[in-house]
């Protein structure tokens, strides 16, 4: 009897204990389900901000695209004008240089019109007319042109 008496006791009270622990998680549940319609509905601001940036990055990619169009075109139209450029400094003798980064000596350069008169010596890179072989003033030994040493006009 007193077996049954102690279980008796550790029933109730693993029942009541029982009891307390489901009311307890019922409890809680019901605090989730208030809280989970919070949960589950979207942030306007945030759905509002993400959208902004989807059309800021495809403005963006436009923009980009444009450029990239415009920057092809620049490139061919700087290659035709190179060309051209290229052209006129032939047909006025000028020899293109070898390297962008070739230097040349002060005074090389003459004016358009500058060309030696007959019997006259031609200054330094002034070209020859057609036919006849270009005349250069030998310099003087361990002497260099100097940056003042310009043709007179």
């Amino acid at each position: 009897m007193l077996m049954s008496f102690t279980r008796d006791l550790m029933d109730s009270a693993g029942a009541a204990e029982a009891r307390e622990r489901v009311t307890k998680w019922i409890e809680q549940t019901r605090q989730l389900f208030s809280v989970l319609p919070e949960l589950l509905v979207t942030d306007t601001h945030a759905n509002e901000r993400v959208s902004a940036a989807e059309k800021e990055v495809e403005r963006l990619r436009r923009e980009l695209e444009d450029l990239k169009r415009e920057n092809h075109q620049l490139r061919g139209e700087r290659d035709e004008i190179a060309q051209a450029m290229t052209a006129v400094a032939q047909r006025l003798g000028f020899l293109p240089r070898k390297s962008p980064f070739e230097r040349t000596h002060a005074g090389d350069h003459t004016k358009p019109g500058e060309l030696a008169k007959p019997g006259e010596p031609a200054r330094p890179g002034e070209v020859a007319k057609p036919g006849e072989p270009p005349k250069l003033e030998p310099q003087k030994a361990g002497e260099s042109p100097k940056a003042t040493d310009h043709p007179k006009v």
